[in-house]
């Protein structure tokens, strides 16, 4: 319960600091990459904030069909490969051109931390999708909510 509560508090830090970090990003610096790949984040973040709020007031089943879980898991999963690639992409770059952070606008190393954090909240939200799914009982499925339809 504690660790859920601990979870929760994570996610919705990450999901306000990339929401944030993309308006930040896309208006003020006009770093777009960067924006989006905080945007991403965000969205990641998020997603694991709602399944980490539904899970803890087990409403999880209630709310979500083994198909919807597992798509959410496999957005996850998306966001974790192209997070991998952007942040190797990146990487070389940065090692080719010996870039500084300054100035923002054509940072390479911002949208390196950005793609990074996009591996890291793909990749979270594809384990704890998957660590929910093994909460689900098969002969149990949508016995409080019979009206729920599968999606």
């Amino acid at each position: 319960m504690l660790r859920t509560k601990i979870h929760i508090a994570i996610s919705a830090i990450g999901a306000i600091l990339g929401l944030s970090a993309f308006i930040c990003f896309c208006i003020v610096y006009a770093n777009i990459e960067a924006g989006m790949w905080a945007l991403l984040s965000g969205i990641h973040a998020s997603l694991t904030f709602m399944l980490h709020c539904h899970y803890l007031k087990e409403s999880l089943h209630v709310n979500f069909s083994r198909k919807a879980l597992q798509y959410l898991g496999d957005f996850g999963m998306v966001g974790f490969v192209s997070g991998t690639a952007l942040t190797l992409f990146y990487l070389f770059l940065e090692i080719y051109y010996k870039a500084d952070v300054l100035p923002v606008q054509t940072s390479i190393i911002i949208r390196m931390v950005w793609s990074f954090m996009m591996l890291k909240w793909g990749l979270l939200l594809y384990i704890f999708t998957k660590k929910y799914l093994r909460t689900y009982n098969d002969h149990q499925l949508f016995s409080e909510n019979p009206n729920i339809e599968e999606t």
